[in-house]
Parts: C-alpha cells; structure tokens; sequence
C-alpha cells in the first residue's frame, strides 16, 4: 500500500514536473471555476503566482466585459448542457495581474474524477501571432493597392504557371475579371503561337533551369479574350517560398509606343527617300558645326561624296569672306544668343570643291535633342534664277501696272457685294423670314408652284381700326401700328410662324410651311404666339395711353387648322409666296366673330391643342363656302398656367360677397375682373 501510494506521489510530481516545463499556461479548476492547479507558464503569462492564483476563480484572468459570459458558460457546461467550446480552440482575451489584456488562444476540456467535475485549458499567448498577422494583412492591402492603382497589368502565378493574383489594369488589358483567370493558367493570356515556348519556361525556371528573361523587360504579344493579339513589354520576376517557386509579371500595352516608333521609322525612311530624291541640297550638321547628313543633290551642289565631309566643319563649303561670319553664328546660336537668319530664307553664296563660288538659297532650322542643338539647311543653287531675275525686273512695271487695276476691279467687286448685300438685307423686310432663307440658301426654287399642306392659319385685327383713324392724328397713328406690327412680328418669329401679310392692321401668319414641326407641333406653336400676342398687347396699351389713346386698342384672333394650297402665286416677272383655300376664308371668319382681346379657334384646331391649352366653346359659326356651321372654342390659357381645379370662388361676408366662374369668364372679362378687384383690395389697405 505504502509502495502504490509512494508511485502515485512520484507519477504526480513527474507529471507536474512536466506540465510546468510547458511554454503554454496549464490551468485546472472545479466545477464552480475555482482554480486548483497553475503552471510556471501560467504565472509568467498572467503575472500571478501559483499562491496568489491557486484557490481565485478563474474570472480573476478574464477581462470583466467577457466575465458573465464565462461564468454562465461554467455553470451551463458543469450542469451537463451543451459544451460549446470544450474540445476546440478558440481565440479569446486575458487579463494580466496589471489589468492589461492581451489575445490568447484557449484549447479547453472536460474531465471527471470520484464524480467531481474538472475544466482543464491550455492557454497560448498569441499576441505576436497577432502582430504578425496584421503586419501581413497590412502588407497585403500595400500590394493590393499599389496592385490596383498601377497603370500597368500586375500579375502572379505558381510554380504551374497558374494565376494566382490580377489587378485592374490586368482586367482592362486582357478583358478578363478577376475571378475569370485566378486557378487558370497564365497560357490563357498567351498567343498559340507562344504557348510552346511558354510552357517549356515555366517548365524549365520551376526545375531549376536556366532564367532566360527573368530580371529583364523583353517585348512579346497578349492575347485579349476577344481573340486579338496586341503588343506587349513584360517585366518578370520569380521568387520562392516554402520550397516553391513563384512568378511576377509587370506587363505593358506597347500598342502606342509601337505605333509611334513605327511612325518614326516610317519618318526617318520617307526623310531619307525625300532627302535623297530631292532637287536641294539637305545638310544637317551639329552644335560644333559638323557636318552630319549629306544627301546625293548636295554631292552635286558642291561636288564632294558624303564620306569626304561627315564630320567636317561646314565651313568646308563656305567661302573664306563669309567663314568668320558663319563660325560666330554658330557659336552664337548654340550658347543661346539670336537667332539672325535661323526660320528664314536668305540669300548667299556657297563654295565648290573645285573652288569656284555660286549664288545660294538657304532655309536654316534648329532643334535641340537631349540638351544639344543640331541645325539643318535646305539649299538651292540659284544661278540661273539670278541669270533670270534681270527680265524679271524689266516686267515688273507691267506686273504692277496690271496689279493696280486687278486692285481697282477687286475694289469694284467689293462695292458691287456690299451693294448686293444691303439689297439682300432690304429685301428680307418685304419677305418672311423662312422664305428668305430658302431662298438665299438655295433650298426652294423661285418659280410658279403650288401644293397641298396640312397649315394652322392665323388672322387677326384691331378691333374698331377704321374708328381709330378718324379719333387719331396720322403722325400718332402710324407710329402706334408700325409699332403694333413690329412686336406681334417679333411674336411671330419667335415661334416659328410664317407672316404671310400685313393688310392694314390685320396680319396674316401660318405654321407648317417652309418649316414644319408636325401638325400638332405647328398648331400648338400658333396658338403660344396667340397667347403671347395678347399679353403683350395689355403692355403695348399701357405705353399708348401716354400718346393720348382714351379707348384701349384691343385685338381679335381666329385660328384654323387644315389643308390649305401653298405656294408661289403670279406671273413669271412677279410672285407672292401665300396659302389659299377655304381653311384660310374659315380662319379669317373666326377673326371676325372673335371678341375684343379674345382668341377664337376651329374644332380641327382645339383637337389639336386641347392636352396644353385651355379652351372654352362658344357659339357656332358659318363661313362662306362651309355647308355647315363650325364649332367654335375660346382659348383661355396654357394648362400649366390654370389650375383646374380652381373652377370658381364663392365668399359670403357680412358686407362683402364674391361669386366668380372662372370658366364662363372670358378673357376681357378676366381683364376687367382683376382692374375690380384691385380697386377693392386698394381700398381694404
């Protein structure tokens, strides 16, 4: 007995020898959480000592917002409910002797002895693991956001050649997504007739081969996902970690650059082939003055091959007289100083190998290529233009002879447009503004024509005209109609409307021709103009009660819709653009049977307008040539402007009563109604 008794006590030191050797925290509590066991790991990590832990509940090392948690988890798991975390490991929070808490990883368990019941768990401190993995994670968002924000395609793959990661610019390059290429291999973004060669690099890097490209930029081709093949310049790089070998390309659209070179390639051979084909000598030569191209034309000019004088100074062909002048040009240019002759065409005379001088045209330029300046001339040989200036001279005065008159019919070709143009301008007072149009810009033709038109006509007049004349001195009278017909005339332009006439007072416009909207168009367009019309006749009465008009000058509008012949009417020496039909006869007699400031339309009309204009019907009337009467509509306002609504208002006070019927009201009525209440409302302040 003694002997078991003794080996149990040794087992129980070797094994408490054992778990305080163990760099986790090993805890053991009861049932109720009390700790009973505490290992030197323990202590180190949570700053208690096996004395001041052994005997405390297992809440002294739990942060306090976790403490009701812990303690229902203790009493639950003991009572024998459900065990949620004994047997797994979970990622938790301590708290030190010094309040200070950390993450910890917690693997627990569940024992039984003598029926006691017994938490066991091991503890780590992961707040290193913690660090580094938000260091990677860090990390990871710095690649990923530079991956993104690059403006050339970033891409990685595996040791197989199989995407691993893809940016954006990789997404607008190739035309794949993301989740489209990742796990696919790189070949998918690789011309067929690269694939090979491709696979046989991934093959021979992965096994340890030779790197052919790797560490360098090397041109090659793409393949979008479209199918076209597009250039590229590709970057590559390769790592290895854990034993296994990792790819990173850098790739570039070169579609541009390729282009560009190619145009500067195609630029330097079509110099070339001028240079050489050209009638003129073409020498560049460089800041010092060295000669650097000399095409076959300058051989000829000056008669020495190009071997003999690239790299020799240009003075070579520069007479003795002239080279101290040229060498301080150069010198001059090339420090900065001015640039006398440099964009010009001058004059000189150049210098054979022979010996001998001849006149010269030269065209200098410069330009500057990575810091330094090199210049280019074009020369001529103008010997025999100089032989030929001497008859060039003695013609002169014929030439200046016939350039003074050339000047005085040029002079009288621009009076003659000026003339032309202010008739134009007169002219297109006595036309409508569409017809002048058509036909200055050539669209009609002017001849005798005519045809049907589906139109909207409009008439109106100045009621009591013929009244006005005999009450009105002349001089009052005709700047009160030029003045009338000038601002319905602006109107009437304004919405498109053709005048067709004016005749006397009374004006005649339509809508549909030379320019149409469509019938509905055109047909709500002429009624706007009548709206606006009538407003700004209630503004024009106001300015002509200053010039003495006791009675207010109202109008009356008619306006009918329907097909109607127009044209040009008359003789071959004289023409009147206008309509004619009964429609017109029709809506002049709406004109005619209108109200003072009101606007009288047809039926064919209101169908036309009734969705946006406001409309009443009045009484039927006949016109001449119409076997029936016509329905007839009073146009009140635009929708937008009448809330319907609001048919009519009735008050009752004591002294004071008001009944209005807005849709019986006509519009003078309107007119004069609101003069009565403001009188009334003046007299309420």
């Amino acid at each position: 007995m003694m002997k078991r008794e003794t080996d149990q006590n040794s087992r129980a030191l070797h094994l408490e020898s054992i778990i305080d050797a163990i760099n986790d925290a090993v805890i053991l509590a009861d049932a109720k959480g009390i700790i009973i066991s505490w290992n030197a790991a323990a202590s180190e990590m949570f700053q208690y000592t096996v004395d001041e832990a052994a005997g405390q509940p297992l809440s002294l090392i739990i942060p306090d917002r976790f403490k009701e948690g812990h303690e229902h988890g203790i009493k639950r798991v003991t009572s024998g409910g459900p065990q949620h975390v004994i047997g797994k490991t979970v990622e938790l929070y301590g708290r030190r002797k010094d309040g200070s808490e950390f993450p910890v990883e917690l693997s627990l368990s569940l024992s039984k002895e003598d029926d006691q019941v017994y938490l066991g768990g091991i503890i780590r401190d992961c707040s290193e693991r913690k660090k580094s993995e938000a260091a990677l994670s860090e990390a990871e968002q710095r690649f990923r956001s530079i991956t993104e924000s690059a403006n050339d395609a970033i891409i990685s793959a595996d040791e197989k050649g199989n995407i691993i990661s893809w940016n954006k610019t990789a997404k607008t390059l190739f035309g794949y997504e993301a989740d489209e290429v990742i796990g696919q291999p790189l070949s998918i973004v690789v011309p067929d007739e690269y694939k090979k060669q491709h696979d046989a690099g991934i093959e021979r890097v992965s096994s340890g081969g030779k790197m052919h490209v790797i560490g360098k930029t090397v041109e090659l081709a793409g393949l979008h996902k479209e199918g076209h093949i597009f250039p590229i310049e590709l970057s590559l790089s390769t790592w290895e970690n854990d034993g296994k070998r990792y790819y990173s390309g850098i790739i570039r659209d070169i579609t541009e650059r390729k282009r560009i070179e190619n145009s500067i390639k195609d630029a330097e051979m079509r110099f070339r082939s001028i240079t050489e084909s050209a009638n003129d000598a073409i020498i560049s030569a460089n800041e010092n003055g060295d000669i650097i191209s000399w095409n076959q034309t300058a051989k000829k000019l000056f008669g020495f091959e190009e071997k003999e004088v690239v790299g020799q100074p240009l003075s070579i062909i520069v007479p003795e007289k002239f080279k101290k002048l040229h060498e301080a040009g150069i010198k001059r240019v090339s420090s900065g100083g001015d640039m006398h002759v440099i964009g010009k065409t001058v004059e000189l005379e150049g210098q054979h190998k022979e010996g001998h001088v001849f006149p010269i045209e030269l065209s200098l330029s410069t330009w500057e290529n990575s810091g330094r300046r090199f210049y280019s001339g074009i020369i001529r040989d103008i010997t025999e233009r100089k032989k030929a200036e001497k008859e060039i001279l003695d013609s002169q005065t014929e030439l200046a002879d016939r350039a003074m008159k050339l000047k005085e019919a040029n002079e009288e070709v621009k009076v003659k447009n000026e003339q032309l143009q202010d008739l134009s301008n007169k002219l297109a007072k006595y036309l409508s503004q569409q017809v002048y149009k058509s036909i200055f810009q050539g669209t009609k033709e002017v001849k005798i024509e005519s045809y049907r038109k589906n139109l909207t006509i409009f008439f109106s007049d100045i009621q009591g005209f013929t009244e006005l004349t005999d009450r009105v001195e002349s001089e009052v009278l005709t700047k009160i109609l030029n003045k009338y017909l000038n601002e319905m005339s602006k109107i009437a332009i304004e919405f498109g409307g053709t005048i067709d006439k004016f005749i006397g007072d009374a004006i005649m416009i339509f809508f549909g021709d030379p320019e149409t909207g469509g019938e509905k168009h055109d047909a709500v367009a002429c009624v706007k103009m009548a709206i606006k019309m009538r407003e700004r006749m209630i503004e024009l009465r106001k300015e002509w009660d200053d010039l003495g008009i006791i009675r207010p000058i109202q109008i009356r509008i008619g306006i009918n819709s329907g097909f109607a012949t127009v044209g040009n009417f008359g003789s071959e020496e004289r023409l009147d653009y206008t309509i004619v039909g009964g429609n017109v006869n029709l809506a002049s007699r709406l004109e005619s049977a209108a109200q003072a400031d009101t606007i009288l339309i047809s039926h064919s009309t209101y169908s036309l307008v009734k969705d946006e204009i406001l409309c009443v019907e009045r009484d039927e009337v006949t016109a001449k040539g119409l076997a029936y009467p016509v329905r007839t509509y009073e146009v009140i306002n635009l929708m937008a402007d009448v809330n319907e609504q609001d048919n009519s208002l009735q008050t009752a006070l004591e002294g004071f009563n008001i009944n209005i019927d807005f849709n019986k009201l006509s519009y003078t009525a309107r007119l004069e109604a609101k003069e009565i209440l403001q009188k009334a409302i003046s007299k309420l302040k």
